[in-house]
């Protein structure tokens, strides 16, 4: 059995030591050849995106190769999120116009690189999880329920928070999300408890009520899908689970009928030209951009993405499909789903149920708010009003979702600490025996 652990230890190692440089060069070159293409677009150069073809290798470049010194962190997931971001600036870079700049995004960028180095040492250091749990609860709920007070209403949901006039503002929904997956791996995580159980699901529930009256759809599906998900993960009770998306999908139907919002947005969805200068404009003009690229795109700045009145945000998905084509698009979703399968593993790899609960949890997010913006913009399903991890522009999101990978790395270098404590202590006992 001793033999075995330092096998597997070491294995483990030899992963997570795998050399990143090809992945990590690349990135950094695809960062500064961009960056650099985009100076030259204007007469005079821009002098915003030369300094980023600068800071933005240099960071890419001081978090891989830096922070794995500090802790045994994921360094792929690391660099796959790092060229996401990248891609964000890039691309607003390219299309957006004031007051969405691209050294705007790359400030909220650093914003949620603070964060996530907060989240990394916050899951490393906490341990209490268990006596917190309802402060996080309460907090979250009060926390999302505020736009109902002094929030205003942007495309149709109450779900903002305005901390200065049209320059700065809080989307409460991005970062309870985070807390909603904490919450619910320390609940679910004591297996022989019902309560604990049964309040988790009522805790999601009550984030799902407050985000209808907010109408904010696409975040009330995220967390009443998410919730749900993670539930199974923990209880593998599959009666249940699907007895939730039974009745989601009745609330959902009555939803249709008896609001009328809701109706409106389906109705667009499923016959976007039936009002192709009303509500189904913007599917429309998404799914022309998307044509409009083809394989490898119209270039950089080139193409008319700004056609659709949310293409920074909502839409940014479509943006890049006309821009680097469908072949950088669907590379792109790779990268997702790798980000996703590393994490699963991190998961996988752990020694207690709350950190694997929770690593699943992040992963279920992430990959649930790609799905639901990825399949609006290619009319797969009706918009839901997500944004598109790491590159549609926004600091809420951005900050939210760093923080969120930064929980994943920090469980990462738990992990890789107890593989090494568990090498040492076998390698050891094999030296007593010998």
């Amino acid at each position: 059995m001793t033999k075995k652990t330092v096998a597997i230890g070491t294995m483990r190692r030899a992963l997570r030591r795998a050399d990143t440089s090809l992945l990590l060069y690349a990135i950094v070159l695809f960062q500064a050849s961009a960056m650099l293409l985009l100076t030259l677009r204007t007469d005079p150069i821009d002098t915003q995106s030369l300094i980023l073809a600068g800071v933005m290798p240099a960071v890419t470049l001081l978090c891989v190769k830096g922070l794995p010194r500090i802790w045994k962190i994921d360094r792929v997931i690391l660099a796959l999120v790092l060229f996401l971001c990248s891609v964000s600036v890039v691309t607003l870079t390219a299309i957006a116009r004031a007051p969405i700049t691209p050294l705007t995004q790359a400030v909220y960028i650093g914003a949620g690189l603070v964060g996530m180095l907060a989240a990394i040492v916050f899951i490393r250091l906490f341990r209490h999880w268990n006596r917190w749990k309802i402060v996080f609860m309460l907090l979250s709920l009060g926390f999302i329920a505020l736009p109902l007070l002094i929030g205003e209403t942007k495309n149709g949901a109450k779900n903002w928070i305005e901390l200065v006039k049209d320059v700065v503002g809080v989307q409460p929904s991005e970062f309870v999300k985070v807390s909603l997956m904490v919450v619910l791996a320390a609940c679910l995580a004591e297996r022989q408890s019902r309560v604990m159980k049964a309040l988790s699901i009522l805790f999601g529930a009550a984030l799902c009520v407050v985000l209808l009256l907010e109408r904010d759809l696409g975040a009330l599906l995220l967390y009443f899908l998410a919730t749900v998900i993670l539930y199974f993960i923990a209880t593998s009770n599959g009666w249940l689970s699907l007895a939730g998306l039974g009745a989601g999908a009745a609330g959902a139907v009555a939803a249709y009928f008896a609001l009328p919002y809701v109706k409106k947005r389906v109705v667009d969805w499923r016959n976007p030209w039936a009002d192709a200068s009303g509500g189904g404009y913007q599917v429309i003009q998404s799914l022309i951009a998307i044509g409009s690229g083809g394989l490898i795109g119209m270039g950089l700045g080139l193409g008319m993405p700004r056609m659709i009145p949310l293409y920074h945000s909502d839409f940014v998905f479509a943006a890049i499909c006309e821009q680097f084509g469908m072949i950088f698009a669907l590379c792109l979703l790779a990268v997702y789903v790798l980000i996703i399968m590393r994490g699963v593993s991190i998961a996988m790899s752990c020694r207690d149920g709350f950190h694997a609960l929770l690593s699943f949890g992040i992963v279920t997010i992430l990959g649930l708010q790609t799905l639901l913006i990825v399949g609006g913009n290619i009319r797969l399903i009706p918009l839901t009003g997500v944004t598109l991890p790491f590159i549609a522009a926004g600091g809420s999101s951005m900050v939210s979702c760093l923080a969120g990978i930064g929980l994943l790395l920090g469980i990462s270098s738990l992990n890789a600490d107890r593989d090494e404590d568990d090498v040492r202590r076998a390698e050891w006992q094999e030296g007593e025996r010998a």
